[in-house]
Order: structure tokens, then sequence, then C-alpha cells
């Protein structure tokens, strides 16, 4: 049996020319999809039973993908919790679980398990797919991934069980249920929840029953689990080393910079536009929370739909923007964003690319403008696509298409209760633009990697020449 596991998993996780580590992953990912697709569609996992129609069928993949994505939009009206059965909410847990950690982690902390040693080929392998520093360490850095997500769960639904054990009429194993679907898709910043179609509002059909004080409590260990899920696997691993501040890796200073500025800074600017607007006000609790939750979370405490011309843009800027890498956020990342910043600061001063007392080189900066510039025409193109589509739905407007495929994109999952009106086709370029912005800054990575490292044959260079720009 053990000889057999090892001829298996050596064929998936070779290296050669056929198999492209970034390439296999996005596979992994489309067969996990597939896979979730056909279990939701089964009359086991939804409660209405048999509707085998098209309009079910789409609705079924729409959730798969954006579980395995760790997006959160949602076609089903009265949401998943409503829908599915406890099959099937076990399978969108699944999914999250998966999309948020990745397949190839999961695949290989289940070959370390099994495998003493890694082959050579395959530790490169895994050294490529799992965005790992060390590849000597790549096989420990892969467990403590696992291990570290087991911790954090499982702490984190201990401290989410008081919360729902105060939910009049709920049973102890409901409120178990409640808490580990809402810690885990808390922490891999999916958005999906089952406490019905109003997410955390406090006016839901659940929430509504909890004292202030317990409600509080609840967004507040959200939030400590949104930020842990999107901060990077690399920051929690050093910032609990023995390691001094001082001696942080320029990566994490950035990753924690970034997070801090646009936290707070989100949430002083929604403060300004939405808590002294009169009518429907946010409370400063809830501009917290959605300086937190647009980060790639999708978990909502006020109608978005309510939101100022300002808290949208600023909503769709942070949406945009996401977590950082190696972590369960999306977006173009805080990384990207940072790098940008200072190559502009740099232009402008004259001075060498730098911060942290580390400079950086102009491969590093040209990826980080690649992936911004494809990312913006990527939402441009999908948002002009949809809005062809529901040119003649009324109950749609041009302004929430594009916070939809803004936080579709960016794996977020709020949304201005447009989603379940979306014609077939819309879903579907929805769900691309869900699957591109969850594997495609990897994917650009290693091509613009590969392009750059490509060393020409060339025996010959030609003249170069600058013309006007701008």
């Amino acid at each position: 049996m053990k000889a057999g596991y090892n001829l298996s998993s050596d064929k998936l996780l070779k290296k050669g020319k056929g198999w492209n580590p970034f390439l296999l992953v996005i596979l992994s990912f489309a067969i996990v999809i597939v896979v979730g697709t056909f279990l939701l569609f089964m009359p086991f996992s939804q409660k209405s039973g048999t509707n085998m129609t098209l309009s079910n069928f789409v609705d079924c993949l729409f959730t798969a993908v954006s579980a395995t994505c760790v997006t959160g939009l949602c076609t089903f009206s009265n949401g998943i919790g409503d829908q599915l059965t406890f099959f099937g909410q076990l399978i969108v847990l699944i999914l999250i679980q998966i999309g948020g950690l990745g397949f190839i982690t999961v695949l290989s902390f289940i070959m370390t398990i099994f495998n003493k040693k890694i082959s050579f080929k395959n530790r490169n392998f895994l050294f490529q797919a799992v965005g790992s520093t060390s590849f000597g360490n790549v096989v420990a850095f892969v467990r403590k991934i696992i291990f570290v997500v087991f911790i954090i769960e499982t702490i984190g639904t201990a401290c989410l069980l008081p919360v729902f054990f105060q939910v009049p009429g709920t049973t102890t194993l409901e409120a178990i249920w409640r808490s580990i679907f809402h810690c885990v898709s808390s922490f891999n910043n999916a958005g999906f929840d089952i406490l019905g179609n109003t997410s955390l509002l406090r006016n839901g059909e659940i929430l509504n029953t909890l004292p202030d004080w317990t409600y509080n409590y609840l967004l507040s260990v959200t939030m400590i689990l949104i930020v842990l899920g999107g901060i990077s696997f690399i920051v929690i691993f050093e910032a609990f080393s023995k390691k001094k501040p001082k001696q942080w890796k320029a990566f994490t200073k950035v990753v924690l910079l970034m997070t801090s500025i646009l936290l707070i800074g989100g949430f002083i600017i929604f403060v300004c536009t939405e808590c002294f607007k009169g009518e429907n006000s946010m409370s400063p609790m809830d501009a917290l929370f959605q300086s937190v939750t647009c980060r790639t979370a999708g978990f909502l405490t006020y109608n978005q739909s309510d939101l100022t011309i300002g808290g949208r843009i600023l909503s769709c800027f942070l949406m945009f923007v996401g977590g950082a890498p190696l972590g369960t956020a999306g977006g173009v990342k805080v990384t990207t964003i940072f790098m940008v910043a200072v190559a502009l600061n740099s232009y402008v001063t004259g001075r060498e690319v730098h911060s942290f007392k580390r400079t950086y080189s102009n491969n590093t900066i040209i990826k980080a403008l690649v992936l911004l510039a494809m990312a913006f025409v990527l939402i441009v193109i999908c948002y002009a696509a949809v809005a062809s589509i529901e040119t003649k739905n009324e109950n749609i407007t041009s302004s929430m298409l594009l916070f939809e495929c803004v936080s579709a994109f960016g794996t977020v999952g709020l949304s201005q209760n447009c989603t379940p009106l979306l014609h077939s086709w819309s879903k579907i370029v929805i769900m691309l633009l869900m699957f591109l912005g969850r594997l495609g800054p990897m994917t650009l990575f290693q091509v613009i990697q590969n392009n750059l490292n490509n060393k020409s044959s060339k025996s010959f260079s030609y003249v170069e020449e600058d013309f006007l720009i701008g």
C-alpha cells in the first residue's frame, strides 16, 4: 500500500516539462471545484431535495467556485444556511478549507504523513507550489502551516462557542457546528455563514436575540480571525519566533505596516463618511468591521447599498488591495501596493528604490506594476461584459455591478444584494473573475518571473532608443 502511494505521488508531483507546478495548482483547484459542484447538486445536499435544473446547477457551481476561491458571494437568496443540508454545508466548509490552504498544501501534508522522505523532484515542486522561502525546509514549512491553522481554528472555535450557546432554541451540536463553520470561514477570509441571508447584520434572524456585548464580542473575534488569516503565514511564523522586531525580514515589516495603515486609515475614513450622515448611519464598530472585512473577508454588519459614494470607493479600494501573499486573503496584495508606492516615490525624488534598509530589484518592481495593471484591466473587461449582459435588468445599477466585480476579483464576497439577481451568463463571468482573482496573481508571478529570468540565446542586442511618454 505504501509503495503504491509513493508511485502515484511521484507521478503527480514529478518535476518535468509536462508538469509546471503553477499549472498543476490551477488544475487542482479546478478539480476541487468540479467535485464540489456535483456534490452540492445532489439531492442530499439541498433541503429542497431534487432540483435538477440548469439554473440550480449554475448556482451550485457558483457556490463551489466561491467557496474554493474563499470569496463568499452567494446566489442562493436565503443563504447556504437555509438552502443546504448539514452535508451540503460540510461540503462548503471543506471547499473553504482547501481553498484557503491550497490543495497542493493539503496534499503535501498528507504526503509527509505517509512518506518520511521526499524526493528532490517532489521537494522542488513543493517549494515552488506552496511558496516556501526555504528549499531545504519546505516539508517543515508545510507542516508548520497546517499546525498553525489547526491551533488558530481550534482556539477560534472555542472562543465562539459562548456566543452561539446563547442563541435561544440552539442545541449543543448546533452551537458547536455554527462555531466551527464561522471560525473556519473567518480565518480563511471566505465570508460564508450559516446564519441566514443577513450575514452578521444586527437585525438578523439569529443574531437579533443576542445581548449587545455578545454581539460585539462575536464581531471582535471575527475581526481577529480575519486579520490573522490575511497577514501571511510567514508573518505569523516570524512574529511568534524568538527574533526581535529589528531582526524581522522586510516582508514582515511591510505587511504589518501596510495592514496597520489600511485598517486604521479605512476605519477613520469610514467614520467620517458613514457615521455622521443621519439616517442609516454606521456605528463606530460597524466602521471598524467594514475596514477589516473589506480586506477580502466578506462578512457584513452594514447594508452595502446604504454606503455613500465615498464609502463605496474606499470599500472598492480596500477590496482591490486585499491582504498579504501566502495567506488566505485575495486582492493584488499589500506588498504589491507598497512596492509600487515606493517605486513612484523613488522616481519622483530621484533616489534608489529602498525601504527598511533594503533595496529591491527591478524585476520585483516590474512584477508589481504588471500585476497591478493586469488586475485593473481584468476587472474592467469583466465589468464591461457583465454590464452588457445586465443591460435590461432594471434591478441592478452599473455601480452595483462594479462593486460586485471588484469584490469577486478580490475574493471578498461583499455585495449590494445583486448576486442572486444576476443572469446565468453574468454569474459565469463573476465565477471566472473569482477564479482568476484567487489564482491569477500566483500564476502571473510565475509567468513574469520565467520571462524575466529567461536568458536570451541571441548573440546580438538591439540599439537602445527612448521616445516621448505621456
